[in-house]
């Protein structure tokens, strides 16, 4: 029986030789054999073959063993992020930026969102080429019904809230869909510069949030637009009161000038968090903000297997230092404000 759970970050397993059935002119050359079409992650900072949590990152899980994860969880809805395209802020060829995006964005409409409605997704947009990118985040949500965007965490050559790009929040705003940032490209922040990968990863998911949320605050990116709603994934909740202090630092020091104050912005109900159910954090940053942003993710299939899927909904159901209602809220409500679910 479903108890109103959401599901704010799920992931699919891009199958490439799928992906090359929805490739289009003039990307679907049938004398070119494409093996890769993404850059990889972590520029092969991860040997290929590394051992993992077995279980995870499987690349038979398809639409398929996602609606047994929502059985199994008693979960409404899980909405649907990508693997290897967690790397598509490095492209560089604006043509194949949205060459590539058209084609995931079908392929995940054709075996995804039409195998169930109870699997959401957001699409890729080739910001690369701001024009393509409105027109492309237009038709996802008019035609194929996804939820939004997602945003690459790093790898664009400018900054996510540089003025170049707020023709795409003009659009969403109007759309009254959401912008998703998504940590999971780690190059040229420092951290990739770690012998152990698993350092790597634990830095390099976050600090691009906290990056992304405070270019949005001082650029004026959430002044301008009053009502996008902006999600910050897969970096957990420690980073929130880091870049809060440091704002509120250089307002009370540095000469920062901004409307609000910097944790107003996160009590605003337009910033929206994934959470991870065992971060002790989370409770002192519902104490600063408020409980409103959080929203449980899942991150199946990559770091839980299938049978283990409670595993982060019992964590938060256990914790003790939460709130029966706080729960309730992460575990589900606040999911469905920020997709409009």
């Amino acid at each position: 029986m479903a108890k109103g759970y959401v599901d704010s970050d799920g992931h699919v397993m891009e199958n490439e030789r799928e992906l090359n059935e929805f490739l289009e002119s003039p990307f679907n050359n049938r004398y070119v054999t494409y093996r890769q079409l993404l850059p990889t992650l972590d520029s092969f900072h991860t040997p290929n073959g590394l051992p993992r949590r077995p279980g995870t990152f499987d690349p038979s899980v398809g639409p398929e063993r996602w609606l047994e994860f929502l059985e199994r969880t008693a979960t409404d809805y899980t909405v649907l992020y990508p693997t290897q395209g967690l790397s598509y802020g490095h492209v560089i060829f604006p043509n194949w930026a949205l060459g590539y995006a058209r084609t995931y964005n079908n392929w995940l409409y054709e075996r995804y969102l039409k195998f169930s409605p109870r699997l959401k997704g957001v699409a890729l947009i080739p910001m690369q080429d701001v024009p393509s990118a409105v027109a492309e985040l237009r038709r996802a949500v008019k035609e194929l019904g996804m939820l939004g965007a997602m945003i690459p965490s790093n790898g664009l050559t400018k900054h996510i809230s540089a003025k170049e790009y707020w023709p795409i929040y003009e659009e969403a705003e109007r759309l009254d869909c959401v912008v998703a940032v998504h940590g999971g490209s780690y190059i040229n922040l420092g951290f990739n510069t770690f012998t152990v990968f698993p350092a790597t990863r634990a830095l390099g998911m976050p600090f691009p949030l906290a990056i992304a949320a405070t270019g949005m605050i001082v650029d004026g990116v959430l002044e301008e637009f009053p009502r996008l709603r902006v999600g910050f994934l897969e970096g957990g909740t420690a980073w929130i009161p880091l870049v809060i202090d440091r704002l509120e630092r250089e307002l009370e020091y540095g000469g920062l000038s901004i409307k609000r104050r910097p944790e107003d912005y996160f009590r605003s109900g337009r910033l929206f968090v994934g959470c991870e159910g065992n971060e002790k954090a989370l409770a002192y940053a519902i104490e600063r903000v408020g409980p409103g942003p959080f929203m449980f993710a899942s991150d199946f299939p990559h770091e839980i297997p299938l049978e283990n899927c409670m595993e982060e909904i019992d964590e938060i159901l256990g914790r003790k230092d939460l709130k029966e209602e706080d729960k309730t809220a992460i575990l589900g409500d606040n999911a469905r404000r920020f997709y409009k679910l």
